[in-house]
């Protein structure tokens, strides 16, 4: 058993946060106004404290160990604690509860506003932000305690280490075109007609664009050179809705525009793309009433979704 250490002072888990949040000692030293030198001795002295290696050091940045994550844990949830103190300091009162999600482009478009929407009838009081991006980041900002959960598909594995997934559906991607595409003429289409014309792919690094990528090679082919790669649904929609551009997009994104007849789905056959979709959190941390009920209605939204 370990005994709190004197040497310990919140510098330190401030430098663990920024080290950690932007992998890099120079941007870390510039979100606390300090020096890089002074960061590099924060950190050496709470590997010193600690006793472990913290963060692995490559060309593309800083990495956490498994024991960095596990500190990083524990201190973006003490942080995280007393800044609710400083929040409630003479009021009296607990703050107004506040709900904040981490949304992947695949839940973005109907179950999260629909569940929001429930939840606001329930909850009239509570604030929910909604922050879409990467799953990188999202999950980082989880474990910062700056979200109380993410919603979207599971990430890679070495991502998720100190995170608990709790399945929702199952979600393949698929791949769009606006009403009246040439290709929508065509008896059969297959995977090399798309050549002839532009895409519009996620951004590499993410798990969909992994997921693209893994049906070009299967198939034997290379993606348009006349390629738009986004994470915006808006912007992708836009592209595919204006021009022939074919929009390589998990199902749930595209749903409406298909529904509708604005969009239609080519019959390629896209299953070695799907994918779990489910809740991200910190498992360890038990949810405030608002939270726990917008995880209650999602999986009830998500239900009928298999």
């Amino acid at each position: 058993m370990r005994f709190f250490d004197p040497r310990l002072r919140l510098r330190h888990l401030q430098c663990l946060i920024a080290l950690a949040s932007h992998r890099s000692v120079l941007k870390a030293a510039d979100a606390l106004s300090l020096t890089p030198s002074a960061v590099s001795k924060s950190l050496s002295e709470l590997e010193d404290i600690t006793g472990e290696i913290l963060f692995l050091r490559y060309r593309k940045g800083l990495e956490l160990t498994a024991a960095g994550h596990t500190l990083l844990r524990h201190a973006a949830q003490a942080m995280g604690m007393l800044q609710d103190g400083f929040d409630q300091l003479g009021s009296g009162n607990k703050a107004p509860e506040h709900l904040r999600i981490g949304v992947l482009p695949t839940a973005e478009t109907a179950l999260v506003p629909l569940s929001i929407i429930d939840l606001q009838a329930r909850y009239p009081d509570v604030l929910v932000t909604a922050h879409n991006g990467a799953n990188p980041e999202l999950l980082m900002r989880l474990r910062l305690g700056e979200l109380d959960l993410v919603l979207g598909r599971i990430a890679e594995p070495s991502q998720m280490v100190g995170i608990a997934f709790e399945h929702l559906y199952s979600e393949p991607m698929v791949l769009v075109v606006r009403a009246g595409h040439p290709l929508l003429a065509q008896h059969e289409v297959a995977p090399a007609d798309l050549a002839a014309y532009p895409m519009v792919l996620p951004t590499p690094g993410t798990f969909i664009r992994a997921a693209a990528d893994t049906f070009f090679t299967s198939n034997g082919i290379a993606p348009s050179a006349r390629c738009t790669e986004t994470l915006s649904s808006s912007v992708a929609g836009a592209l595919m809705r204006e021009s022939d551009a074919v929009w390589f997009s998990p199902e749930g994104i595209v749903a409406h525009d298909v529904s509708s007849g604005r969009a239609a789905v080519l019959r390629i056959d896209t299953r070695g793309t799907t994918a779990s979709v489910g809740l991200s959190t910190m498992g360890a941390t038990p949810p405030g009433p608002a939270v726990q009920a917008f995880m209650d209605i999602v999986r009830h939204r998500a239900a009928g979704k298999g």
